[in-house]
């Protein structure tokens, strides 16, 4: 077989994120609090009242709770108040996507029991990317400039809250009539090579290997021009912050598969590695979209520290970032007519390797993502275990047949955040669906009564950091869908 692929989509996104018009009122209460509760004022300027500013001046013309730096910290919770309704007024994001590929896919019968399978494809892909954007929120550069000279020394903590809660996503009217232009281009060679034998007629063995590719591509997200809210975004055209790099993962897997009209059974045991593994998460306050490697350096748990200035790995020896190995069994019994009783355990070691770093260019792993060196991936249960069994009884001599289903599936804990903090893991659960009807002659037409998580199983999705909450153990998720029924009528003409 050969085959060509073609494809071009335009996309365009436009963003209106703005501080709400109450944020000037929260977010200094988020620096008063921190310094201390009891002096909090939600209804005063600043979140301080009057007596507030006093103990925090100090008595007889102090130098005041933070030295001759107390009249600044007030100015800058002044400064903070007046946040209210700012932020973007459009940000219009284009890109064009461009793709083709050429590819083959061959049988070989090397003898009449043994087969090689070849495949092979080129892959060209092209993203053009334009950005402009506009900004009214002056107060970001106002307050960095007030306290960047800060930065370094004894009140750097409260200075940078005071930077960050004015610059937070990237913010700022630097931003007002930036425009961005960029655009990248891949080129992959992509392919499968299978050796299958089959001893009897009713066995087959094999061993084969692929390489996948999942293209690169920007990050539509103002937020990801800059890796800091203390830092200026980038304002002379440069993308090197929005792009990530292609993904690719090389396969590898052996098995046997024993089938009979009673009885059938399937074993495989696999490995795949990953390159530039892409990931997406979601820190609190902005979205990282970052590749994932490994370094064969020992980084001395540089990858897993708080500061995104060290761990990097000179590029010559950056290796692939995430392994997926494990074993899958599955099994399908034909006990008498119209019965099936199937069975699947799958054991999937999926985790990254240690000392991680960003691109293939060795850069350091961003902090937020500290504890991912040598656990497992988010959503990657160790076990999961599947049974499913239907009965499909004819209804006397009227062409009419019965259905009934039931499927379950099992998996043990793993952890729901793309980060892995703690507080994310998902206990294990087991759902069970189950559907019930009646099907015409021919299967012409069918009713059928169905219920999805039978038993109202509650478990989460994704989960991900409660934004602006001060305390690091403050989650919000995605709750996966409650016990859901209903009916299906089906026909054919």
């Amino acid at each position: 077989m050969i085959g060509g692929f073609y494809a071009n989509e335009k996309l365009e996104t436009r963003d209106n994120i703005r501080f709400g018009s109450q944020y000037g009122a929260f977010a200094p209460c988020r620096i008063v609090n921190a310094v201390n509760p009891a002096l909090a004022s939600p209804t005063s300027t600043g979140c301080l009242s009057a007596g507030g500013r006093a103990v925090l001046q100090g008595a007889n013309g102090g130098a005041g709770a933070f030295g001759a730096a107390t009249p600044l910290i007030f100015a800058g919770l002044d400064n903070l108040a007046q946040i209210n309704d700012k932020g973007t007024v459009l940000d219009t994001y284009n890109q064009k996507s461009e793709n083709f590929a050429v590819f083959t896919h061959n049988i070989f019968h090397i003898t009449d029991k043994l087969d090689l399978t070849l495949g092979l494809r080129y892959t060209n892909e092209t993203k053009d990317f334009n950005a402009a954007f506009t900004n009214d929120n002056t107060m970001c550069p106002t307050q960095r400039a007030l306290f960047t000279p800060l930065l370094g020394g004894g009140l750097a903590g409260l200075a940078g809250g005071l930077i960050g809660l004015s610059c937070q996503g990237n913010s700022t009217s630097e931003l007002d009539g930036v425009t961005l232009a960029d655009s990248r281009s891949e080129n992959e060679f992509t392919g499968t090579a299978i050796l299958s034998y089959k001893p009897t007629d009713d066995l087959l063995l094999y061993g084969s290997f692929s390489r996948g590719y999942k293209a690169g591509g920007f990050n539509l997200d103002r937020s990801a021009l800059t890796s800091s809210a203390l830092a200026n975004p980038a304002l002379a055209g440069d993308t090197a912050n929005l792009q990530f790099d292609q993904e690719t993962v090389d396969a590898f897997e052996i098995g046997g598969k024993y089938s009979t009209r009673e009885f059938s059974l399937s074993v495989a045991a696999f490995r795949q590695q990953f390159d530039n593994f892409q990931l997406n998460t979601f820190n609190g306050s902005v979205f990282l979209v970052q590749n994932v490697n490994a370094c064969s350096d020992n980084l001395n748990g540089a990858d897993s520290d708080a500061s995104g200035a060290t761990g990097a790995c000179t590029p010559d020896n950056v290796k692939y970032g995430v392994v997926a190995q494990g074993i899958e069994l599955e099994a399908s019994i034909n006990p008498i007519r119209d019965v099936n009783i199937s069975m699947g355990l799958t054991y999937t070691d999926t985790s990254y390797e240690n000392d991680l770093v960003g691109n293939d260019s060795g850069a350091a792993l961003d902090p937020a993502l500290r504890l991912l060196p040598g656990d497992n991936l988010s959503n990657a249960s160790e076990l999961t275990a599947t049974a499913s069994f239907s009965y499909t009884p004819p209804l006397g001599n009227s062409g009419l047949t019965g259905l009934f289903y039931v499927n379950a599936r099992t998996t043990s804990d793993y952890n729901t955040g793309s980060d892995l903090l703690y507080g994310k893991e998902q206990d294990g659960f087991t759902l069970i669906n189950a559907r019930i009807g009646i099907r015409g002659p021919d299967d012409k037409w069918a009713i059928e009564g169905w219920a999805q998580n039978v038993f109202n199983v509650d478990y989460s999705q994704v989960a991900f950091n409660t934004p602006f909450v001060a305390s690091q153990q403050t989650y919000s998720a995605f709750l996966a869908e409650p016990r859901t029924y209903g009916i299906t009528l089906r026909g054919q003409f």
